[in-house]
């Protein structure tokens, strides 16, 4: 067997995996250069934000939209060629961007709380396994469970957990957001999660309607996660779900200033609907049964 076809094989296994389990792991897809290049970026990207961020996001650490201060590296990273490879390996030849964030647990910080991040759930795609927005993260650090490496609920994004009964509004409570009660239950250990350690330049797919969170930073050291989101099959999406994320993005006046800087690079990239469909009202709350 050639390196080519084992290369296929193991595409098309990571795709039955994202598909069904719900996140699927793609090992060195950056290079050390590109991994130094972003660390720069990012703890520039958090000097530049207000301290009363990190104590209102203590659970997450911070989470910087990637056009709030604008920085050339992350648009290079959104187009990198190695990234959109694993998306072309996987079947996706031609992904819209939607959002990104710098998010970055400093040392000694509690843990991130269980959510999911979709937000089709007044739209009947939502309860099929047809591909939607996806996440690209790209950890730059390795990581493990004393440095806050992501967890998952395999499968949750198809089959309904005890954490779907959890109202989604709890997680933008202050008791959550700022981690000042962690006997909340999105802070608790649950049935069916696993760990997911990765070494820098490697990245996690995943799908935006699957449960995840990251354990507790307890080292000395800051621990950063660049976050993509993407429509990886953009064009097959109903027009209706095309006129949600057109609408959600195009009344961000950051977003849209972003674009016409990064244009040149990155305008393949951005999603686009010209059509009348209406569209679904914005739900972040699982209708899985």
């Amino acid at each position: 067997m050639n390196r080519d076809t084992q290369q296929y094989i193991s595409a098309k296994e990571k795709r039955a995996q994202l598909m069904t389990k719900g996140f699927c792991v793609f090992e060195n897809v950056l290079d050390l250069e590109m991994i130094a290049s972003l660390n720069t970026m990012s703890e520039w990207t958090i000097t530049q934000e207000d301290p009363v961020h990190f104590e209102e996001h203590r659970s997450q650490g911070c989470i910087i939209p990637y056009y709030k201060f604008p920085h050339p590296t992350f648009a290079k990273l959104i187009v990198h060629p190695h990234a959109l490879s694993v998306f072309a390996r996987l079947g996706f030849d031609d992904p819209k961007v939607w959002s990104g964030f710098v998010i970055s647990k400093p040392p000694h910080t509690p843990p991130l709380y269980w959510h999911q991040d979709g937000v089709l759930w007044n739209h009947p795609i939502s309860i099929t396994d047809k591909p939607q927005q996806y996440f690209l993260m790209y950890y730059l650090v390795d990581t493990n469970r004393y440095n806050g490496c992501l967890r998952v609920i395999p499968g949750s994004h198809l089959k309904r957990h005890t954490l779907h009964d959890l109202d989604r509004k709890a997680h933008e409570l202050d008791e959550v957001q700022r981690a000042s009660n962690m006997k909340h239950p999105a802070f608790q250990q649950v049935e069916g999660e696993i760990d997911v350690p990765v070494k820098a330049g490697d990245v996690i797919i995943g799908d935006s309607r699957l449960l995840h969170s990251a354990h507790a930073n307890q080292t000395d050291k800051r621990r950063t996660v660049l976050t993509i989101w993407y429509w990886p099959a953009y064009a097959s999406l109903p027009e209706e779900v095309k006129k949600l994320i057109i609408d959600h993005i195009t009344v961000k006046r950051e977003w849209v200033s972003w674009i016409k800087k990064t244009r040149s690079i990155t305008q393949s990239l951005i999603p686009i609907y010209e059509g009348e469909a209406k569209a679904p009202s914005w739900c972040n709350t699982c209708t899985l049964r």
